[in-house]
This record gives structure tokens, sequence and C-alpha cells, in this order.
């Protein structure tokens, strides 16, 4: 287990979830997320965000997807953030 990790994960998660919820919407797969941070799943949490992200085009801001990189490089797992699509990332000034 690698608590920096967990938490930085979650933070993401919870940014989303926030932003999800303030335009009406509920997208299940970050709970998902969730549970498997919760069950010393964070590798796999990873990837699941990042295709959740995908799926439901949920954009990023610059400091959520460098937290989640670093959350991913503190368990070599880096490889799996490259996935996420290039056009959900946006600058931290943006209003998303």
């Amino acid at each position: 287990m690698n608590s920096s990790a967990d938490d930085d994960i979650r933070a993401v998660v919870d940014a989303l979830k926030r932003r999800t919820a303030a335009r009406g919407e509920r997208v299940r797969a970050l709970d998902s997320v969730l549970h498997l941070v919760a069950n010393d799943e964070a590798e796999i949490a990873i990837d699941h965000l990042v295709h959740t992200a995908n799926a439901f085009r949920l954009p990023l801001r610059q400091d959520e997807h460098d937290r989640l990189m670093a959350a991913a490089a503190r368990l070599d797992h880096a490889d799996g953030v490259t996935d996420i699509d290039p056009y959900l990332l946006r600058p931290d000034s943006e209003d998303i």
C-alpha cells in the first residue's frame, strides 16, 4: 500500500466527481476507482480511472494529471497514465 499514491488518486477522483455532479451527471465508474484504491489495487485503479476519463470524456486539469502521474510513478505504473486522451487535458486556469 502506498497511502500517498492512494491519496492522490482519491483527490483526482473527488475532483472529477464534483465536476460531474455540478453538471447533474453521475459517473458510477468513478466509485469503482475508489473501491479499487480501498482494496489496495491502486495500479488497477489508475488504469480504470484513465479508461473512465477517456470513455466518459472527463477533462482533467493539468494539476490533476500531474498528481495522477506522480501517484503512478510512485507505484512504478506511469505508463498507464500516458493513455489519457491528450484532448482531455486542460490548463489549470480553464474552467471545466
